[in-house]
């Protein structure tokens, strides 16, 4: 059932930067194996159920990266392996995976689902960029990782500590139109700069939304995007660039 919470077991827990933690996880039953973007309602006994999308899937174990920014997430950030969490899930729509060039452009902790998303597509042999933009270098996330899947990777810090000096913006918004698909994915304001650059250079392109959302089900209209009545949670958070943009910047 899709709405159904199932236990899952923490096996491992990895430090990606100071703020942000990556914790593995087997559930108690099957479930459907997520998809990029795709994300869980995740559940802390005791805590309100936060959304959190995949970072990873390997052989059954389920990776969410967490960082540390409420209450919820900062008890995800004390807990052990072999404690449990429940998950509901995986739920939303996911990136097209395919063989083409991609762009994939992530700032601070939208790193997570993009990592995982560059993961699925070299399996299939597509040609991958990794853009990520950070404050500092302490901030960046699964560097090591998209360099080791063969990605081409892009490093921008504001502070310049590594890589370009600026903004991920700045650093891609000229090589936007050497790319069959661009996705992004991060905070507001990077999502809307993408997005306009998107439509500009009329490529195909996704914008990984993030809302506050209670039920993840569509139920309670919560996560609503802009002034489309379209609902994070059931009709994202993968929307296609010219659906967020209607809604969002026209």
């Amino acid at each position: 059932m899709i709405g159904e919470i199932v236990s899952a077991k923490i096996v491992d827990i990895i430090d990606e930067n100071p703020y942000v933690k990556s914790f593995y996880l087997v559930p108690k039953k099957k479930i459907n194996p997520p998809k990029p973007g795709q994300f869980f309602m995740v559940w802390v006994p005791g805590y309100e159920e936060i959304p959190i999308s995949a970072s990873g899937f390997f052989s059954g174990i389920i990776r969410i990266t967490v960082a540390r920014v409420g209450e919820t997430t900062e008890r995800m950030h004390q807990m052990s392996i072999g404690d449990y969490i429940g998950l509901k899930g995986p739920l939303g729509t996911y990136l097209p995976i395919k063989k083409a060039k991609y762009l994939l452009i992530a700032g601070g902790y939208g790193a997570a689902p993009l990592i995982f998303a560059a993961r699925e597509l070299k399996k299939i042999g597509a040609d991958v960029t990794f853009a990520e933009g950070a404050r500092d270098s302490s901030r960046l996330l699964f560097i090591d990782e998209a360099i080791s899947l063969g990605a081409r990777v892009l490093i921008s810090t504001e502070d310049g500590s590594f890589g370009f000096k600026g903004t991920i913006l700045d650093h891609i918004k000229d090589i936007i139109n050497d790319y069959d698909v661009i996705a992004v994915c991060g905070p507001k304001g990077l999502l809307d700069s993408v997005s306009h650059l998107i439509k500009k250079s009329n490529k195909e392109g996704y914008i990984f939304a993030e809302s506050y959302m209670k039920c993840g089900l569509g139920l309670c209209g919560s996560c609503v995007l802009g002034k489309s009545g379209l609902l994070v949670c059931r009709d994202g958070p993968v929307f296609k660039n010219d659906v967020y943009f209607k809604a969002v910047l026209e």
